[in-house]
């Protein structure tokens, strides 16, 4: 007698299995060159990596003699970019089509992560647009400018902290970060390297990036494994989605609380969070909690991204400076002449040091703080360079691998602030490409 649940669940098995195979032949044919280590089916799921990705892809542009490579996972195709001109063919001449954002399931979907709603990850579209419009009141010149007291403020109690415990650097660097980014966004300050709101910034920031890589999880690719329960046996990493919700939750929601907290009791310090919430006083309750959703949003993306991103980069820039002491030597005689060995520097020197200004710019590009960038999508089938791109496949700038590009920065491992000076050089590819 037939066992209908199975006849119905093997039916299905097949049916899916018989609808990748096709996808897969489809698209083979014509997707940019993909590595070995491809299979029926699972394609190259096996050889995916895990770690260090801007070193395996840059490996197999190399095998493969092609600034754009592919590979496949269960049907979903991923590309890669190596070199600047291939991301400015695609992502700026062609952004209507590169500017969307892959449904990452594990990030965005409510049964895991649920943190699709953040303007990094939003596909492009009306709610993205307006978290862009916060962002771009956030970060435009003018509110800068104002926030270079704090800025400067900020650096000299690092300085002065660092002479008594220069074996600290690392967490002061992470705490000097934040504080700016805290005070400027929430009116918050911190007050030492232990700080909770540092501190589970800096753990969201480094799970995020482990959730950022398609290859980590296979529910990526397989939508119901979302449905595994967090006491099923090998669910492991369901169990760490859940831990990394409850401290993203706390993250997005604590400081935006505290600010708002402030803001009612007459005592708050001036903010972005103030401002923002002051020119929509007198709106509709569905139009206050839509602003207040994505501000409380934006902040945690500027907060997160900014604090580790710039981290990242003044931990370079120490590297940098023991390996080449020579370099520090011509910068500091750069800065004693114009501040004539009786103050620090401010951003008001910034013209005046066209040398710092380069070692700046070689710290971000010998060492990108985002080696592949965050992953974009196809808004529909595209050809290049008679490759077949099609619609929704994951797209990823191997920025590490374009800044190594010996046809554009000679001699790309050594570290030279000299390439930048009084030439045409192009900046990091890290600033990104296209609408985003």
């Amino acid at each position: 007698m037939l066992n209908y649940p199975e006849v119905g669940f093997t039916l299905t098995a097949l049916g899916s299995s018989a609808y990748l195979w096709y996808r897969g032949r489809r698209y083979n044919r014509s997707l940019p060159p993909s590595p070995p280590g491809s299979y029926p089916i699972i394609g190259h799921a096996l050889v995916l990596p895990s770690k260090d990705e801007h070193l395996t892809y840059a490996r197999w542009c190399k095998e493969l003699n092609s600034d754009i490579i592919s590979m496949t996972v269960l049907g979903q195709t991923i590309v890669v970019l190596n070199s600047i001109n291939v991301a400015i063919d695609l992502l700026d001449q062609r952004s209507v089509v590169y500017s969307d954002r892959p449904y990452l399931r594990v990030i965005c979907d409510p049964y895991l992560l649920d943190w699709g709603g953040g303007i990094i990850v939003l596909p492009y579209g009306p709610r993205w647009k307006k978290q862009r419009r916060i962002m771009h009141e956030v970060l435009k010149p003018s509110v800068n400018v104002r926030n270079f007291a704090l800025f400067e403020r900020e650096a000299r109690a690092t300085l002065k902290r660092l002479v008594a415990s220069p074996e600290n650097f690392e967490k002061e660097f992470r705490r000097t970060v934040a504080a700016e980014i805290l005070s400027s966004v929430y009116g918050y300050t911190v007050d030492d390297t232990h700080d909770p709101l540092v501190r589970d910034n800096a753990t969201i920031v480094k799970n995020f990036g482990v959730a950022g890589i398609p290859g980590n999880f296979m529910v990526n690719f397989i939508p119901l494994l979302k449905y595994v329960p967090e006491w099923f046996p090998g669910a492991q990493w369901k169990r760490n989605i859940v831990e990394w919700r409850r401290l993203k939750e706390r993250v997005i929601n604590e400081p935006y609380e505290w600010a708002k907290s402030q803001i009612a009791s007459g005592f708050a310090a001036p903010s972005i969070i103030q401002t923002h919430l002051a020119s929509v006083v007198g709106a509709s309750d569905i139009k206050l909690a839509d602003e207040e959703e994505n501000l409380k949003l934006v902040g945690a993306s500027l907060f997160g991204a900014a604090a580790d991103t710039t981290h990242a980069s003044l931990m370079s820039f120490v590297l940098a400076m023991i390996q080449h002491p020579e370099v520090q030597t011509r910068a500091q005689e750069e800065i004693d002449r114009v501040t004539n060995s009786e103050r620090l520097p401010n951003m008001t020197d910034r013209d005046s040091m066209p040398y710092v200004r380069c070692i700046v710019q070689e710290v971000l590009r010998w060492q990108p703080p985002l080696p592949l960038g965050v992953p974009r999508a196809t808004a529909k089938d595209d050809e290049y360079q008679g490759y077949f791109i099609p619609k929704g496949s994951i797209v990823m700038t191997n920025t590490w691998a374009m800044s190594r590009d010996e046809l554009v920065y000679k001699s790309p491992e050594t570290f030279d602030p000299d390439r930048f000076l009084g030439t045409d050089t192009p900046n990091s590819p890290g600033f990104g490409f296209g609408r985003r």
